[in-house]
This record gives structure tokens, sequence and C-alpha cells, in this order.
């Protein structure tokens, strides 16, 4: 039976080669496209999106830098969000929040939730799901500093306070 199959198949391919084979279309060539001219001048720095407002101007990347001991990126900019991406993908994500307080904060952070002070302001840290964080109240607004993947240590708790400081020092 084996025999049969391998037969078979050779007949088929010697009939293949015989009329001809089998014929592949070519791809077509992809054409070229003219270089296109942009004008020549200054170029940003690292980290630096033109026009930054809203959240991302209460702290400078150079400032982020500073605290976290590394340079971040700015890799998001909204009007109440902002976020610093490092080259360990680890992010720190800078939000404003309006009509909340820091009584929510307590339940989701759970046993790791502490009490502190922040540029004069009540806030909170913690560790959610294994993510340090930083809450910080003004009056009915509220300053989340998130680090994702930053590690969750009391040091790294540290530095987003530190950055939790300077932007709510610069909140309206």
């Amino acid at each position: 039976m084996r025999f049969a199959k391998v037969a078979t198949f050779g007949i088929v391919a010697l009939l293949v080669v015989a009329c001809g084979g089998i014929t592949i279309p070519t791809i077509p060539a992809i054409p070229s496209f003219p270089p296109i001219g942009l004008p020549s001048g200054g170029s940003f720095p690292p980290g630096v999106i033109p026009s930054v407002s809203g959240t991302c101007a209460l702290i400078s990347p150079d400032e982020i830098g500073a605290a976290m001991g590394s340079v971040g990126t700015l890799t998001s900019v909204s009007a109440s969000d902002c976020s610093y991406t490092f080259s360990n993908f680890a992010t720190v994500n800078i939000t404003i929040e309006a009509s909340t307080d820091l009584q929510g904060v307590h339940v989701f952070l759970g046993t790791s939730a502490k009490d502190i002070t922040v540029a004069g302001l009540p806030a909170v840290s913690g560790v959610f799901f294994g993510q340090s964080a930083v809450y910080v109240q003004k009056g009915a607004n509220q300053l989340q500093v998130l680090g994702i993947l930053t590690g969750s240590d009391d040091a790294t708790i540290a530095k987003l306070v530190q950055v939790a400081s300077v932007a709510a020092a610069r909140m309206p």
C-alpha cells in the first residue's frame, strides 16, 4: 500500500514537470517615493512634547528624572493625565480627579494605606495590587501619582511622594 502511494506521488510529480511545472506569479516591484523635504532646524529634547498643559505642566521631565533616579520619556498627555515611561518600562502616571476624597483611597489600599502630608496637604500612600500610589487632596480635587512596575518598597513610595510634592505645590 505504501509503495502505491509513493508511486502515485511520483507519477503526479512527473506530469507536473512535463506540463511546464507550477507557475508562481511574480510580485511587482514596490515603487519608491522621493524623499520628503522637511524644514531643518531645532528639535525637542527627549521626553518633551511641545505645548504641554494640564497635569503635565505640574512637573517637568527633569523633575521626574531627579525624583525617580532615571530619565523618563513623556508618553501620554491629556488635560487631566500625564504619563512618564522609563527604559525599564516602569511608568509614573499623574492624574487629577475632581470631586473625590481620601476616604475611598483607604478602602482600596487596605492595610498598606498610610496617612501622610504632601506639600502641606493631606495625602495617603500605599500599594494596590503590587503597584505604589500616592493620593493628595486639595479641596475637591485629588492628585493621584501611580507607579506602574516601579516597585512597592518604601524607597519607591518615597520617590512617588517627591513627585507628588512638586506637582501638588503647583496644583491650581
